[in-house]
């Protein structure tokens, strides 16, 4: 088994909500840390304020589960509707790395 890992970068909608976009990152924080395979996840923003968040995972089949479950939660569509508030999705770029 190898470790997995999941980067996604985005642009704020508004640089005002940084603040917004701390408090939903800590929530993330505290709700990820919970799940199966969870190894780490770490979030920052460059000096353009593209904001960058790096999980990692035991493997591709622990993120694959996690999110099966994420999605299955009746709130799902209510926090990805607060999310799209704070960040640009037409900015947004996910990218995926398994470790050998």
């Amino acid at each position: 088994m190898s470790e997995y890992f999941v980067i996604m970068s985005f642009e704020l909608n508004e640089k005002n909500l940084m603040s917004d976009w701390q408090a939903l990152s800590k929530e993330i924080d505290e709700d990820i840390v919970k799940a199966d395979g969870f190894i780490s996840r770490d979030s920052g923003v460059d000096e353009n304020g593209r904001v960058y968040c790096l999980v990692k995972w035991q493997s591709k089949a622990h993120q694959e589960n996690f999110m099966k479950q994420l999605e299955s939660r009746p709130e799902w569509s209510e926090m990805m509707q607060y999310f799209g508030s704070i960040a640009n999705m037409e900015t947004s770029t996910n990218q995926t790395i398994e470790i050998f």
